[in-house]
């Protein structure tokens, strides 16, 4: 019996520091410490943050952030300059004063600052798995808090985002920024998606600079458990504009279907071509991508489709081969 209860006694020891291990491999963020440090007292409410920043302090009014900040019902740790900064007894008490500055901490923890309140927008594990997660960006890289406010200090080296100008932007027709951006979008994701900005300088583009579409019409910048990341995505989002190739055909064209290769993107690009209708290839170089065996004996006029013969490259409801719509 004693045999037993040794064992019993040793195990709950080992089990309970495995467990002790486990917890402090938790990694709490900056803002979650700070946070858990913060005693009811230590909260002093938005008019003691005016004496060191009143401009900033004056210029949050005009933030979609304040109408959801201010009401006095709201917990101390989500309402106003502290629900996001930190406790200001916090701040003012230590020698090395205490307070979450997004543009001066790393990306990950200025996300997960966001996080705190922005968790519905997307998960943590949905943000870490997104390409701009994995570029080493952040919330603040592309959205402002304060809007038109000079920063009091040098934006941190590991923040991007920061060349951003909504006074020079890269098209002159522009939707203006919503959701808190710090220029539009096309100027905005301009500065690391250069090459499409590029493409869309090109004789046959998306009218992203004639300012009637923006990235965000086909691109999710917040990836959620809805996404999805395949080819019949891109095809579901490129019909809700060209519904009039949508189908269902009796006769489909593989690729527009989905069933095979990159789908909408298995001939036109994406954002702009030097080829008319935004084609990957002119003529019928288009078509031998795939039909390789027409190469040899099969001399069209003019292009596949434009000869009079495929029609309906898209799907047809009465041709297999697409001559008739």
């Amino acid at each position: 019996m004693q045999t037993i209860v040794l064992i019993v006694g040793v195990a709950s020891l080992l089990y309970g520091a495995v467990g002790s291990e486990q917890g402090q491999r938790i990694d709490q963020s900056q803002a979650a410490k700070l946070f858990a440090r913060a005693k009811a007292d230590d909260y002093m409410g938005d008019e003691y943050c005016v004496d060191c920043h009143a401009g900033i302090s004056k210029n949050f009014k005009q933030s979609p952030h304040a109408a959801l900040m201010v009401d006095p019902k709201l917990p101390a740790d989500k309402r106003g300059c502290e629900g996001c900064h930190g406790a200001g007894g916090i701040h003012q008490a230590d020698e090395n004063p205490d307070v979450i500055a997004f543009r001066a901490m790393s990306p990950k923890e200025s996300t997960a600052a966001c996080m705190r309140c922005h968790a519905s927008t997307l998960s943590d594990a949905h943000w870490k798995r997104s390409a701009h997660a994995k570029a080493d960006l952040s919330c603040v890289s592309c959205h402002q808090i304060h809007p038109d406010v000079v920063p009091e200090w040098e934006p941190g080296s590991v923040q991007k985002g920061a060349a951003a100008d909504p006074k020079n932007p890269v098209f002159t027709a522009r939707i203006e920024p919503r959701t808190m951006l710090k220029a539009d979008q096309a100027t905005l994701c301009g500065q690391c998606h250069g090459p499409q900005v590029a493409e869309f300088r090109l004789a046959s583009h998306h009218p992203i600079p004639e300012g009637r579409m923006q990235c965000s019409d086909c691109h999710n910048a917040h990836p959620n458990k809805n996404t999805k990341i395949n080819r019949a995505a891109d095809r579901d989002k490129c019909v809700t504009c060209h519904t009039e190739f949508q189908g269902p055909f009796v006769f489909e064209h593989d690729p527009v279907a989905g069933h095979t290769g990159a789908g909408c993107a298995e001939c036109h690009k994406a954002h702009g071509s030097h080829n008319p209708k935004m084609l990957n290839s002119f003529s019928r170089g288009l078509c031998a991508q795939c039909h390789t065996e027409k190469l040899s004996r099969h001399y069209p006029g003019q292009s596949c489709w434009n000869a009079g013969c495929h029609v309906s490259s898209h799907g047809s409801n009465s041709s297999p081969i697409f001559l008739n719509p």
